[in-house]
């Protein structure tokens, strides 16, 4: 009797110790291991398609991989998808996008929210990493409210506890034309300060923005973001001219010219080419204008 008293106040203990231990675990949810592709991207995801492309995204995949997986889990709820998906993303794009292209399954914790709750916890995560650019934020804003999810910005704002100057200075980035977006290598390039600056030269002259954006478009020298500013909005640099002088035989038959302001213009003497050679150079040009 005296070693069954024992053995039960033994137990007893380890029991009250498991307890004890489960405590820190109250509230918290399993870990999973899922396919990959049975995870669909949020409706308001804010990544680019261009984050993928990072040196940042290579490292974290690289990273990923050496790991056998995420070793931070992400955030899915259950959701079944036309596509055969069975959960979306709350949070996690990044890490979640990595896993597919390594072909292996990624670490989630599956939580059921509705549409505010899992708003409210991509934005709030978004924000904590601090991470997102000035173009992804206002994108992820224009879309909720372009979808009803809040009925106005101030009460977006109020809910998620942000600034509404700067929820209004995203999204006035994310409704920028479509012609200006494409004018930067990315859109994730533009900064906040720029928005207001772009939107100033748009209601002063519409058409010579979009102009401008067009003929960034088609130039072939890449240019940094702050380049792509100041053409914009009509701050251009002079550049050098330049003067390629063309040749026919040896003999100088025409020019092209680079002007300072980033025009072209082609000249050739007279009787250099003939009605057909003119219409290869006619759809040459209009080909390369349509791949620039």
């Amino acid at each position: 009797m005296l070693a069954f008293r024992s053995h039960m106040q033994e137990s007893n203990q380890k029991v009250q110790q498991l307890e004890e231990r489960l405590k820190g675990y109250e509230g918290s949810l399993p870990v999973r291991r899922i396919d990959p592709q049975q995870i669909r991207p949020s409706k308001w995801a804010n990544r680019h398609d261009t984050s993928f492309l990072t040196a940042e995204f290579a490292a974290l995949k690289k990273e990923i991989e050496s790991a056998g997986g995420n070793v931070q889990p992400i955030r899915v709820r259950p959701a079944q998808g036309r596509d055969g998906s069975s959960y979306e993303i709350v949070y996690g794009h990044r890490r979640h996008q990595a896993c597919l292209q390594l072909g292996i399954p990624v670490s989630a914790v599956v939580e059921s929210l509705d549409d505010r709750a899992l708003f409210a916890t991509m934005d709030r995560e978004n924000r904590a990493r601090a991470d997102l650019s000035a173009y992804e934020q206002g994108e992820m804003y224009r879309r909720a409210l372009d979808d009803g999810l809040f009925p106005s910005l101030r009460s977006l704002a109020a809910e998620l506890g942000v600034d509404a100057g700067n929820v209004s200075k995203a999204i006035s980035i994310a409704r920028l034309p479509g012609e200006v977006l494409a004018a930067f290598d990315s859109p994730t390039q533009i900064q906040y300060r720029w928005g207001q600056e772009l939107h100033v030269a748009l209601q002063h002259d519409p058409e010579a923005v979009i102009e401008r954006a067009k003929s960034i478009r088609r130039g072939v020298k890449k240019l940094a973001g702050s380049e792509v500013l100041d053409r914009l909005v009509g701050r251009v640099k002079a550049t050098k001219p330049v003067v390629i002088e063309l040749k026919q035989k040896g003999r100088v038959v025409g020019r092209l010219q680079r002007k300072a302001d980033g025009g072209v213009q082609l000249t050739l003497n007279a009787g250099v080419l003939d009605e057909e050679a003119y219409q290869d150079l006619q759809t040459a040009v209009e080909q390369l204008l349509d791949m620039a």
